[in-house]
């Protein structure tokens, strides 16, 4: 895989996380006071990793071209374990931070 290949796998990967969370956040507005008790933990858990694995971008995007295939390997295998973090994150929200989505 390319440098650029990756990078954008990356930012879909990122954008797609980043949308969840914004759409957690704004139904969060409209639930239950218990639900949103639920819901801002949720986020307080997600927003890190979401950060993590954007830190992951950066450095991955900062990585010289000439560095590429030194770095590609273990580059790729920190962006697997930040989106690794990030869908752990998702799959352990409660039950009534979940109903949001369906």
């Amino acid at each position: 895989m390319t440098k650029e290949e990756l990078l954008s796998k990356i930012q879909t990967t990122i954008d797609e996380q980043q949308a969840k969370l914004e759409s957690l956040k704004e139904k969060a507005l409209d639930e239950s006071h218990e639900a949103i008790d639920d819901v801002k933990a949720a986020i307080s858990d997600l927003e890190p990793k979401l950060e993590q694995a954007k830190a992951k971008a950066l450095e991955i995007a900062d990585a010289a071209d000439d560095k590429w295939d030194d770095l590609k390997d273990s580059l790729e295998s920190g962006w697997d374990e930040a989106t690794s973090k990030l869908e752990e994150g998702w799959s352990s929200l409660t039950s009534s931070v979940k109903s949001f989505f369906s």
